[in-house]
């Protein structure tokens, strides 16, 4: 009677176990509910007018880029960027203004190389002629399952995802102005995924003295953690250390008694969700990822009006993760851990270390982020 009293406190203690266990695997590597709360969602646009306002969008070219830049309605300026050419994209968004009747924006169509520091070097002097910038909005991204090199050294992923992309916000930063027509301290938004997720297990060993986005970027076969499928969330994953905290240091040098040249800024993450894109087309190829993208897609349509609402918020939104309808999701459970804390800290100080080396330009842009 003992033994069997004992044996059912045992299955119990392991299924209490394995429930727990499941609930902790879910809330880290797969929440779903996040994917099916936005697969039903169907956002709006909330500002009702952009007049007068400057916005600026990278990856315009892309599903989501060319979709956010139809959606600004009477915006005085829109700037458009990517590494395909969007002269076709300036022509319909004039002929829909004609067609309703509607004031045309004067539309730049910038190209730039996100695999070349120089190429986003030279960019970043395009941007510092801007009068004003009201609302920057950054998409820009690859995903590929095919291993390759930037020519600057870097996994691909993470050159563009990642680096070239904190060095346009880099960039950007200083030159964020809101127009006359704007009450709000203008906006800074870079892309977030759902990818970051199942990536997270894999971005481990901050303890080793060498390079640490070297080592969670290198090429290993042996290693299930540098699967190429992971580089895409890998790259997200640093790109939202960076924006937390780049928003954190941001606010802590506008809290220094004023010595900064740094204007007052939003800065945000945008969460579109997932969408069927170009982008995203090479999860036909693989079972798993293709099941989770068919799991929450819906139409980009939907994922380009998130991250309009996105760039488009006030300053309490400030350093937040936005969603649908400007509705804020709390940072991952694994980036506010001690450890995701330091992870942070390793990737923002490995970062600046590269891009200075790389790029001198951007080091007066750090030291005005060090002023406090």
């Amino acid at each position: 009677m003992a033994s069997t009293t004992w044996y059912a406190v045992l299955v119990a203690v392991v299924a209490v176990a394995f429930v727990a266990g499941i609930r902790y695997a879910l809330a880290e590597v797969f929440p779903y509910w996040i994917l099916k709360g936005q697969k039903h969602s169907r956002p709006h646009v909330v500002t009702e007018s952009y007049a007068g306002k400057t916005v600026l969008i990278t990856g315009a070219h892309g599903a989501f880029g060319s979709r956010a830049a139809k959606m600004f309605k009477n915006v005085d300026t829109l700037v458009l960027i990517d590494l395909l050419d969007c002269t076709a994209l300036k022509e319909e968004i004039e002929a829909e203004c004609d067609a309703a009747s509607e004031k045309r924006p004067n539309v730049l169509v910038w190209t730039v190389n996100m695999m070349s520091y120089a190429s986003c070097a030279e960019l970043g002097r395009k941007i510092k002629t801007l009068k004003s910038l009201d609302h920057a909005l950054l998409t820009a991204g690859i995903l590929s399952f095919s291993r390759r090199e930037s020519p600057e050294g870097w996994e691909t992923s993470m050159q563009v995802n990642y680096l070239s992309t904190a060095l346009l916000a880099l960039f950007i930063l200083p030159v964020l102005k809101s127009s006359a027509s704007n009450p709000r301290p203008p906006v800074l938004t870079m892309t977030t995924s759902f990818g970051i997720y199942p990536a997270s297990p894999t971005m481990s060993n901050t303890s080793r003295p060498s390079s640490y986005l070297k080592h969670i970027t290198r090429k290993d076969r042996f290693s299930i953690a540098q699967m190429q499928e992971h580089m895409y969330g890998k790259s997200k994953i640093c790109l939202l250390y960076f924006a937390r905290e780049l928003a954190a240091r941001v606010t802590a040098a506008q809290q220094a008694n004023g010595k900064t040249d740094l204007p007052v800024v939003t800065i945000t993450s945008g969460d579109p969700g997932p969408a069927w894109t170009g982008l995203t087309q090479p999860n036909q190829e693989k079972l798993v990822p293709r099941l989770i993208q068919n799991y929450g897609s819906r139409d980009p349509q939907y994922g380009a009006t998130s991250l309009v609402n996105s760039v488009s918020v006030a300053a309490e939104h400030h350093g937040s993760i936005l969603t649908d309808n400007m509705k804020s999701l709390p940072h991952p459970s694994f980036m506010e851990r001690a450890s995701g804390r330091r992870y942070q800290q390793r990737v923002w100080d490995e970062t600046r270390q590269e891009l200075e080396a790389n790029v001198p330009d951007i080091k007066a842009v750090y030291a005005a982020l060090e002023a406090c």
